[in-house]
């Protein structure tokens, strides 16, 4: 089969054996995947990997390597999948606390094959079946879309607080969409104009990052910025006792308008003004495939450009422009 392989510093299009499930996983045939901002990270060097890439898609179940029942589950259904494959064993995972696992592996990212390919493997407990009215285009953002829900529900919001997301990428795109919906007074801050405008359209205001003011004032500040830089922006736009929502992984892509911040944040100001500084990772991926069939989010605007998995290589070129916010790859 055709795999985009990251190995020695680069990617290729590489011919690989079928994958063949082991117990309790299932094979899946991809019909559309998402270049995200890990896998780029991937690219550039700040993400540690060998081996097939890619960790956000859609695709049809095969074959399971499970009982009758888990088989005639999942077989033929369209589906979407939560990337991180816990142990299943140790305390966190016994917790209710996988995502957390010490020993879990993340497609196209840990220690684990990813889904840029024409099948993929993933256990079948990881998978999420997608409505039939629910498009591709749209199942694709399910994880995004549920990272959001759940950013919301560590903000708690109530009344009508002022919330400023940081980063005009997808995850800030939909995260602003999701805390608007629940009555909250959001703008969002970004470097690129062709990316945050999107927000015209929702009603949500937006501004360059570089023309915001210091104030303190913001009850909530979410950063999915993506750049260590905007932990140090959002300490200096909370007010006094409010919240800070990172949803940060390790600075995976830079945001230009901070990049002459510090990379390493000065804390003294959670310290003098009190502020809540929370962490926001993975969300419940049903969560998210039922906000979409709802209509609770649009995302089709955050499509940029297409191609095929055969010119996936050339397509992460295109996927690096400041004006793309998703680049989807198809199997034709």
């Amino acid at each position: 089969m055709k795999a985009i392989v990251f190995d020695s510093g680069s990617a290729r299009l590489d011919e690989r054996p079928d994958p063949a499930p082991a117990p309790g996983e299932a094979l899946v045939r991809p019909t559309l995947m998402g270049i995200a901002p890990p896998d780029l990270a991937v690219l550039a060097g700040r993400v540690v990997f060998t081996g097939v890439m890619g960790h956000e898609g859609v695709g049809v179940v095969e074959r399971v390597n499970a009982d009758a029942d888990t088989r005639a589950k999942w077989e033929g259904k369209r589906v979407v999948f939560t990337p991180w494959v816990s142990c299943g064993g140790c305390n966190l995972c016994a917790r209710g606390l996988s995502p957390q696992c010490q020993a879990r592996t993340v497609m196209g990212l840990h220690r684990r094959d990813g889904c840029f390919a024409e099948r993929f493997t993933i256990p079948a407990a990881n998978l999420v079946e997608v409505p039939k009215a629910l498009a591709d285009d749209a199942a694709l953002f399910a994880g995004v879309v549920a990272a959001a829900v759940h950013a919301a529900r560590v903000a708690r919001i109530e009344g009508k607080p002022f919330v400023t997301v940081l980063g005009d990428g997808a995850e800030g795109l939909v995260t602003a969409q999701v805390l608007a919906a629940l009555n909250a007074s959001v703008r969002l801050l970004g470097e690129t104009p062709a990316r945050f405008t999107r927000c015209e359209k929702w009603g949500i205001k937006h501004r360059h990052v570089s023309e915001v003011g210091q104030r303190r004032d913001q009850d909530i500040v979410v950063d999915c910025s993506n750049t260590p830089a905007g932990m140090d922006l959002a300490m200096h736009l909370a007010r006094p006792r409010g919240v800070i929502i990172t949803r940060n992984a390790p600075a995976l892509v830079p945001l230009a308008g901070l990049a002459s911040r510090p990379a390493g944040a000065d804390l003294a100001p959670v310290v003098c003004n009190e502020l809540h500084v929370v962490g926001a990772g993975w969300g419940n991926l049903r969560d998210g495939v039922d906000l979409l069939a709802r209509g609770g989010v649009e995302v089709s605007s955050l499509i940029t450009r297409r191609n095929r998995l055969s010119d996936g290589v050339g397509a992460f070129r295109s996927a690096m422009q400041p004006d793309c916010v998703r680049f989807l790859m198809g199997q034709s």
